[in-house]
């Protein structure tokens, strides 16, 4: 699905440290396809067992998945794989 999406690139990527040792990463789109390419990575990230969870950027204009959390060792396997 994500060959016939096209690219998922987003258009920001924020990691933070989580008090646990883990790791946060909030990931943006906007635009036309801004929802589907979120909605896409999100359905992804739940499939392998990652928490995702789904919001509208009050302007309507962004979406952004809240991902974690994520131990260190997996986030740029997260980023890798599913993200970009």
């Amino acid at each position: 699905m994500a060959t016939q999406l096209g690219p998922t690139r987003p258009d920001r990527v924020t990691i933070w440290p989580l008090d646990d040792g883990g790791f946060g990463i909030d990931v943006r789109w906007s635009g036309g396809f801004g929802n589907r390419r979120a909605t896409v990575v999100r359905r992804l990230l739940e499939e392998a067992g990652i928490r995702a969870r789904l919001t509208q950027h009050l302007d309507g204009r962004a979406w952004e998945l809240r991902v974690g959390p994520v131990p260190g060792s997996d986030v740029a396997r997260v980023i890798d794989e599913f993200v970009w």
